[in-house]
């Protein structure tokens, strides 16, 4: 049964670096609140979350997307949602996470902290979201507690040991929760601690109490003056430090074996906010703009948010939302504030994993799915009819690498572009495009396995196949020097009427991306100013392909300043040909350069690294801007050109082992050097004449 109250209703994500046991734990999670009857398992395809089957095959079987479970223990509602760890996937889950009011961070027993930890960990910070860290695989060799924390703590967090384990490796057989002093055996019974572990948790339980202590003045103050505090204490000063985000808690075990499970399992629900704890929503008014504070209430107006959509081969698309106040009833109408058009919702669902269960209604807090919703995607706001409010939108991330794409049988294309585009819907780090300049569709995501698997998922769910290439960088082509009262002319005498126009232009460059302008300078009407129009027309369709290699010409401005007409023979199609004469001819003497787009890039690698990334960024022609430190990583800032990132993410992996992550936005065009820009040149009229 769902509850509607928002302080029995709980949502949290799982983040944290690909292969540190995210979907395990959530497995071990429902498992242990016995909303699953067996422990589903990433390795042996029985997972109940990662049911897609690029998740259960290929070379990754790894979350591809986030995945939402919704379930009941002890009078709590609630929903987990599991994210992706890979850099490659990482988008669906930027964006899933905003919508939600806690995160579980999983930590690697073996190698601790690593970039996707800090990442994933690093969004949560920019949300204010309470985290616990759950550190996973204490049964593993080399498996290491003390240097796991010791990781966390080096990226300027506080963690707090809750809970120490109970034997090591294979023999790991439970763990000793720190704030009750009793064993948590993997089968959830508790049991006295080993004497020979009681004086070592004495120890590290007094640590936690000191580090609680140091959260409230009140409490260290008690704290000093006695050297100790009661247990409702330790408790409440724990939960107003997790809350105030000035303290994460740590716990340990093994998602595998289920060890410590059941202790997270309580810990998230003692120490993480409700809805209600979370506190008052930033919003707006529908109708005005004034700012107000929506609170996470039954009674309140309806709001809620769409974070995620899912393509359904049997219930079609699914919109997967939040409701951060009011109730939301199926059949029901409502206002989508995000494009201002009122929709119908009809069934609700909760989701457990590929799963539907239906959903009479939800509360705040709640995290319910609505079927075949008209003109509802991904980042929209839903609110009541009449005095609706509008929630921020999430923040959906840019991708950071383009293919072009084509289909592979063209009689298939219109289908194979309707089916991408249905694709981008579902993932908002997908975005599909056309380059103008170059006639390609440009298919940009966060990564190449992140492409490829989109090409994998078109195949499967539209019987469709697509090609992928390498995409045409985006050349232009600009002047360097001032040129003055070049001719543009067309004079033809048929046996009928004739065309005659004739118009002289200035040319001359201006500051890079200050684009195109055209002044009439002409005096004493030698063309009428009717005509003016054709000119500047003829001269923009000029520029869309330069005399170099064919590609727009940018940031100049062009001056009519003179001409000649006929007054039988000239005409708007005449003198649109003079301008576009007129224009070439300019161009030419005016020193034209080929122009290549630069690239803003952050890299994010290990310290070891930092030096290899350096010189490889360098023989790309190039320029590091600054190094920064960030936790156990260093970012190294550069602008590089374009043409130079295209399979950058490959070789990224090749020099950090898969560590290093990166992410590029368009910087500044710059003029392409001597040799390079000949064999742009010469290559662009290979293909023209092939």
């Amino acid at each position: 049964m769902q509850n509607v109250e928002a302080d029995h209703t709980r949502n949290f994500a799982i983040i944290g670096h690909s292969g540190d046991g995210k979907t395990s734990l959530g497995e071990a999670i429902i498992h242990r609140a016995g909303a699953t009857a067996e422990l589903g398992r990433v390795d042996d395809g029985t997972s109940v979350l990662n049911y897609l089957p690029e998740e259960r095959t290929g070379h990754h079987t790894a979350s591809i997307t986030s995945h939402v479970y919704a379930f009941d223990w002890e009078g709590q509602h609630i929903t987990l949602v599991d994210t992706p760890g890979d850099a490659n996937f990482q988008g669906d889950g930027e964006v899933a996470i905003q919508a939600l009011d806690a995160a579980i961070l999983l930590v690697d027993a073996v190698d601790g902290a690593k970039s996707g930890t800090q990442r994933t960990l690093g969004t949560a910070a920019d949300l204010e979201l309470p985290v616990l860290a759950f550190v996973n695989g204490l049964d593993r060799e080399r498996a290491n507690l003390e240097a796991a924390v010791a990781s966390l703590r080096e990226m300027d967090l506080s963690p707090a040991l809750l809970s120490l384990p109970v034997g090591s490796g294979a023999d790991l057989s439970g763990v000793i929760d720190l704030l009750r002093m009793k064993v948590v055996s993997a089968d959830g019974k508790l049991r006295d601690i080993p004497a020979e572990l009681q004086e070592q948790a004495e120890s590290q339980r007094e640590q936690l109490v000191e580090s609680i202590a140091e959260c409230e003045d009140e409490l260290l103050e008690k704290y000093l003056e006695e050297g100790e505090l009661g247990e409702d204490e330790v408790l409440q000063g724990l939960v107003t430090g997790v809350r105030q985000r000035q303290i994460m808690p740590v716990l340990c075990g093994s998602a595998t074996s289920e060890v410590g499970v059941d202790l997270a399992l309580r810990e998230l629900v003692e120490l993480l906010p409700s809805a209600a704890d979370r506190g008052a929503w930033r919003a707006s008014e529908v109708e005005g703009e004034a700012e107000i504070e929506i609170e996470p209430t039954a009674d309140a107006r309806l709001s809620a948010v769409i974070f995620k959509t899912v393509i359904d081969r049997y219930a079609g698309t699914l919109s997967v939302m939040r409701v951060v106040s009011g109730k939301l009833a199926h059949d029901s109408s409502v206002l989508n504030a995000t494009r201002g058009k009122k929709t119908r919702v009809g069934k609700l669902f909760l989701l457990r994993g590929e799963e539907h269960v239906d959903a009479s209604e939800a509360g705040p807090g709640d995290v319910v799915a609505v079927a075949k919703v008209k003109d509802v995607h991904t980042g929209d706001v839903i609110t009541c009819e009449k005095d609706g409010v509008r929630l921020p939108e999430p923040r959906k991330p840019e991708g950071v690498i383009s293919y072009a794409v084509a289909a592979a049988d063209k009689s298939e294309e219109d289908k194979v572009f309707s089916s991408l585009a249905r694709l981008a819907e579902e993932d908002p780090a997908l975005h599909i495009g056309r380059e103008p300049s170059t006639g390609e569709f440009l298919l940009t995501g966060m990564g190449e396995l992140h492409i490829r698997t989109t090409a994998q998922k078109l195949n499967r769910m539209f019987n469709v196949d697509m090609k992928l290439k390498t995409p045409k960088v985006p050349y232009r082509e600009t002047v360097t020097k001032r040129v003055e009262h070049v001719e543009g002319k067309l004079k033809k005498q048929t046996g009928g009427a004739g065309m005659f126009g004739v118009c002289y232009i200035n040319l001359e460059p201006l500051p890079r991306t200050a684009g195109f302008e055209f002044e009439n300078k002409i005096v004493g009407g030698s063309i009428p100013r009717g005509l003016i129009p054709a000119v500047e027309k003829g001269v923009i369709e000029s520029c869309q392909a330069g005399p170099l290699a064919g590609y727009p010409v940018v940031d100049i401005r062009v001056q009519c300043v003179d001409g000649k007409y006929h007054s039988v023979d000239s005409n708007e199609m005449a003198f649109k040909l003079a301008g576009s004469f007129a224009l070439k001819a300019a161009v030419e003497k005016a020193g034209p350069v080929l122009l290549e787009p630069y690239m803003t890039v952050e890299i994010s690698v290990p310290d070891e690294n930092v030096g290899d990334i350096m010189g490889d960024v360098s023989s790309r022609r190039g320029t590091v801007q600054t190094t920064e430190a960030r936790g156990h990583s260093a970012v190294v800032i550069a602008t590089v050109p374009m043409a130079e990132m295209l399979e950058y993410a490959t070789t990224l992996t090749s020099i950090t082992g898969g560590k290093g992550e990166f992410t590029m936005r368009f910087s500044h065009y710059d003029p392409v050097g001597g040799k390079l820009a000949e064999k742009i040149i010469e290559a662009s009229k290979a293909a023209k004449e092939s």
